[in-house]
């Protein structure tokens, strides 16, 4: 009997080992499969994970600790940092090299996109055969995003700076694959802009392709424009004050060009134009006091006001994508501004 115990501990302990081996294997293989993914996709980013772990029911991987960076901040750079996420998918096809997932949930993820003065170098030509990744859905909770407009450098720099919290996203199916690289994938995410008002935002595009073309539908309500003033204050020169309780900006980006349109409708609505590089100071007090007679004609028996414009914009030399549409919406909201 003792050496039946003994047998039957000396196998479960080699079971064990067994298993611890095959973990630390197959997690080298996940991370490796990972980071080759990443440095394909992206030359010069770089990921890190605190921890990688293996889940049975369901099969799923679990990564812990995400830490995502890539680019410059004098140009463009995004840091992105993720508490957990889940992956479902079979080992054997990352151990294969083939990337694909079941399902993808992201938990508590934060975005910081940093925009800079100098243009975006150009990226580099893709050579040789691309990794397999496909991706069935990706559903993201508890996000946050933040954009960084920085102008100038060292201690004169100044930054304008947008939050985006409380973000709760889902993202359809997408792939390198060829059946999957230039077709559209669809999004959509919900949150708060800054610490008032509600967002509901789509976007359509095809991440993987060569050619640049986004569709992106935002609503929002309850905004206090207070809070988004200090952002468009350092980057256009304008403080605003008031509310916006509905608006709503339908932005189509093909290529260089921006076209859309943006209806929003304001109550107590304020503008202040400062001086800037741009504007003098003469430009600057006519624009307040032609933006003062108007708002004050156009509020005698009518508020709120509700009011439909088209924009369209060329895009900048290297320009980077989320500040272009940021200033379509822009724009087309001091135009409905301009007309009250």
């Amino acid at each position: 009997m003792r050496t039946l115990f003994i047998k039957i501990l000396a196998a479960l302990g080699v079971i064990l080992m067994i298993l611890i081996i095959s973990h630390l294997v197959v997690t080298r293989a996940i991370r490796r499969q990972l980071a080759a993914f990443v440095n394909e996709s992206c030359g010069n980013c770089t990921l890190s994970l605190d921890r990688v772990r293996l889940a049975v029911l369901p099969p799923s991987i679990i990564l812990e600790g995400v830490r995502l960076s890539g680019g410059n901040d004098k140009t463009t750079k995004v840091d992105a940092e993720v508490e957990r996420i889940v992956v479902r998918s079979s080992l054997r096809n990352l151990i294969s090299g083939e990337l694909n997932f079941e399902g993808v949930q992201a938990h508590a993820p934060h975005v910081v996109v940093t925009e800079g003065d100098l243009p975006i170098p150009p990226s580099r030509p893709e050579e040789g055969t691309r990794m397999v990744c496909v991706i069935e859905g990706i559903e993201v909770t508890a996000g946050n995003f933040t954009y960084i407009r920085v102008f100038g450098s060292d201690k004169e720099a100044r930054k304008a700076i947008l939050h985006v919290k409380d973000i709760r996203a889902s993202v359809g199916e997408l792939g390198t694959t060829p059946p999957l690289r230039d077709q559209k994938v669809h999004g959509q995410a919900n949150g708060r802009l800054e610490n008032s008002g509600g967002f509901v935002l789509t976007v359509e595009t095809a991440p993987f392709s060569k050619v640049l073309n986004v569709d992106v539908d935002l609503q929002m309500t309850e905004q206090n424009l207070a809070d988004v003033s200090p952002f468009f204050q350092t980057t256009d020169g304008i403080r605003m004050k008031g509310k916006l309780g509905r608006g709503r900006s339908v932005i189509k980006v093909q290529e260089k060009r921006l076209t859309g349109s943006v209806q929003v409708e304001y109550e107590g609505l304020e503008i202040h134009y400062e001086e800037t590089g741009s504007r003098g100071k003469v430009s600057a007090f006519l624009s307040n006091l032609a933006k003062s007679i108007k708002l004050r004609s156009s509020t005698l028996g009518r508020t709120p006001a509700d009011q439909t414009r088209n924009v369209e914009l060329q895009r900048e030399p290297r320009e980077a994508l989320v500040h272009l549409i940021l200033r379509g919406m822009k724009e087309g909201a001091l135009k409905v501004a301009g007309n009250l």
